[in-house]
């Protein structure tokens, strides 16, 4: 989550007093600052960033129900605008002025007799996500046979899907899966196959629905994943009939959830005692 910040700012020739319209690369000179730093005209730095680029994430809060009035059109005129969004990763009230450096190099800001402005932003503490704000909905999505000259194998998909109770997910970082050459396993996090039946588990980037390919060697198939808005959709795949590897491994599966306002949670892959169902865990699975 970001807050919006937008300066106004009108150029007058020090000649003709007359206005003028600044460049986008004049406007690219405005600079946020530290209202109350000692020095003036500091930056803001540290704990405190902004940024010209909006984020992906929303910046209104449900309990304040107004977006944040981002229009930069202007009539004729009226001051220029630059807007800037505002984070920190510290928990304070923080007053905010902006500066400005004329082409005759002194820099103008607002924390000056002359020209006194500012904002004051609060932060609020973020949530931080544990599994008790999680739900994890397994539905079982899809069969079917597959045949080649010597062998007829089944196979079952169970989607599962992974949402918050307390704001809706919005995107996922994956980490810790399988990215080798074979692109049947890509976003594996484990295959269970001592014993027939064989088990692969997924996870997916979240996204539009989509249909791909998933398995290992002969036995692949086409499943549809991401079904659901607002969640994070995860894979069992289950293949009945032949046992094509002889081997079991799981990798960390590691992944950084965000909800829709930049809010996050870190967490990994598991799997049940028979290793058939999928669990959502804080620590690596040890099998």
């Amino acid at each position: 989550m970001a807050t919006c910040i937008v300066v106004t700012i009108k150029a007058i020739d020090p000649e003709s007093a007359a206005t003028y319209e600044l460049k986008d690369s004049d406007l690219e000179k405005i600079k946020l600052i530290d209202y109350d730093d000692e020095t003036p005209a500091t930056e803001l730095s540290g704990s405190w960033s902004y940024s010209a680029t909006e984020n992906e994430f929303d910046h209104a809060l449900p309990i304040s129900r107004k977006e944040p009035q981002t229009d930069l059109s202007l009539a004729d005129g009226d001051p220029q605008r630059k807007r800037y969004w505002v984070t920190t990763t510290k928990m304070e009230n923080k007053r905010i002025g902006a500066s400005i450096k004329q082409p005759d190099g002194t820099v103008v800001h607002t924390a000056s007799a002359g020209f006194d402005s500012k904002v004051t932003v609060r932060s609020i503490d973020p949530v931080k996500y544990t599994r008790d704000d999680l739900n994890l909905e397994r539905e079982d999505t899809a069969d079917g046979n597959f045949y080649s000259p010597n062998y007829h194998w089944y196979w079952d998909q169970d989607n599962y899907y992974l949402t918050s109770t307390i704001h809706d997910f919005r995107k996922v970082e994956l980490y810790g899966y399988e990215g080798g050459t074979d692109p049947y396993l890509k976003y594996s996090t484990g295959f269970i196959s001592v014993h027939e039946p064989c088990n692969i588990f997924y996870y997916w980037p979240m996204g539009s629905k989509e249909t791909l390919t998933v398995g290992k060697g002969l036995m692949t198939t086409e499943i549809t994943i991401n079904q659901r808005p607002n969640a994070m959709c995860c894979t069992r795949m289950r293949f009945e009939g032949a046992n094509p590897w002889k081997e079991h491994h799981w990798w960390e599966g590691k992944f950084t959830i965000y909800d829709k306002f930049g809010n996050s949670g870190i967490f990994l892959m598991g799997y049940d005692e028979d290793r058939n169902q999928l669990q959502i865990l804080t620590k690596g699975y040890e099998g």
